[in-house]
């Protein structure tokens, strides 16, 4: 039989729906690159492909999606905008300024979406009247993941306070373990701040000092002693800390070679990807206060204009492809986070996500809810830069908290 004879009867064995082709691409630019991500990412783009449309990956990782930022910019100059991109704080807020994102006002009337968001969600993902983002997630920024088999073989207790926090780390150090994974990456060191900042202070000194920037608070003596608490951790880190990627700082606590990680519960998704189970393998608690709070950020992505009517049918698909709540329940087990979505039950993901649940709701009643630096959910990037410098070179730099303090108002002072 000729070949071409064989190749027309192979075709006839496909049903005709196998033979169709895509209805378009939609290409997306974010910075999820750790294995828990690249997995958790497959969950919507699966989705998206039952819809008939193929995903087009341009993932740009590092610097908590700084370089995935710039990336954005150059494609916008050069007039060739994504379809979709991944935002993070006022990322989102800031393009719509610009007049680049479409309004996503129909698609969340039609699928009442507007009335399944929590509504802290809603600054970040509204600009006026417009809805600008659709959100996949929740992550809790202020947790301490630790291995469960080195905390007990060294006696450790969940720390109660950084103090406790502190010395139970001496503890480790001395019986020969690394007490503290981390990296150098500004953004890694301002994790571990800020949470010092509020569960030493309280919520009220937060929001003075991060959000309003008042300048008595940015330079008051509580500021000067939380410096001064971020040097101790610094002696819980090991030298090898240069360049270090926080998943792989994560695998250090995974193996057992740290025993601690402060860290979103994006690190949890690495734990998860191991095979390893929260309560058994590791352990999940919030950075330790006597005023709890949680502390939040969103992973959403924006539409953007684009004069073509198959791209924007796929952009349809993959909105509605993130705000399925399967999709959704499905994404957070993975990633690590809980839904953006409060109307998808949480009853069959792990431990760690339902306390991050249960402390959320608390933390809405309690007026504790904050937005995390870092991610840049608490100030304007020009004011979270500043803060992330300073917090960056103190840890890695002989230099005072006075001068750190100093340091801090002056530059903020000169961003206003």
């Amino acid at each position: 039989m000729k070949l071409t004879t064989l190749f027309a009867a192979s075709i006839a064995l496909f049903p005709a729906g196998a033979m169709a082709e895509s209805k378009g691409t939609v290409e997306g630019i974010h910075h999820w690159v750790s294995e828990s991500e690249v997995n958790a990412l497959k969950v919507i783009t699966d989705k998206l492909a039952s819809k008939g449309y193929t995903w087009q990956d341009s993932a740009v990782g590092g610097l908590s999606g700084a370089n995935a930022l710039q990336a954005l910019r150059t494609r916008l100059a050069a007039g060739n905008p994504p379809a979709t991109m991944q935002f993070l704080g006022y990322e989102g807020l800031d393009w719509a300024k610009e007049g680049v994102l479409r309004s996503l006002n129909d698609l969340y009337t039609r699928n009442g979406w507007d009335k399944a968001l929590a509504p802290q969600l809603l600054s970040f993902v509204k600009s006026g009247d417009d809805y600008i983002s659709l959100p996949i997630n929740m992550h809790r920024q202020n947790w301490v993941w630790a291995n469960k088999a080195v905390f007990d073989k060294a006696g450790i207790p969940e720390p109660k306070s950084w103090d406790e926090l502190i010395a139970s780390g001496e503890k480790l150090k001395d019986a020969g373990v690394v007490p503290l994974a981390m990296g150098d990456e500004p953004w890694q060191i301002l994790e571990v701040f800020e949470a010092i900042l509020v569960d030493v202070n309280g919520p009220d000194f937060y929001k003075k000092a991060v959000i309003d920037l008042d300048e008595s608070v940015l330079s008051s003596d509580q500021m000067v002693d939380a410096f001064d608490k971020l040097r101790k951790v610094r002696g819980l880190v090991d030298d090898g800390f240069t360049g270090r990627d926080w998943a792989v700082a994560t695998g250090m606590v995974a193996s057992g070679k740290a025993a601690m990680q402060v860290m979103g519960d994006w690190a949890k998704g690495e734990f998860l990807a191991k095979g390893m189970k929260p309560g058994v393998d590791f352990l999940c608690f919030p950075t330790p206060t006597a005023t709890p709070n949680y502390k939040f950020v969103i992973d959403a992505f924006g539409l953007f204009k684009i004069d073509n009517a198959a791209i924007t049918a796929g952009q349809d698909a993959w909105a509605e492809s993130i705000m399925d709540p399967e999709v959704q329940k499905n994404f957070n087990k993975i990633k690590g986070s809980i839904p953006a979505r409060s109307d998808v039950s949480v009853d069959d993901l792990d431990a760690c996500a339902q306390r991050s649940f249960v402390d959320r709701e608390a933390a809405v009643a309690s007026g504790a809810m904050l937005g995390g630096l870092t991610e840049g959910f608490a100030a304007q990037p020009q004011f979270a830069g500043v803060f992330s410098d300073v917090v960056g070179k103190f840890f890695v730099t002989d230099m005072s908290s006075k001068d750190a303090v100093q340091a801090l108002v002056d530059g903020i002072n000169n961003a206003r």
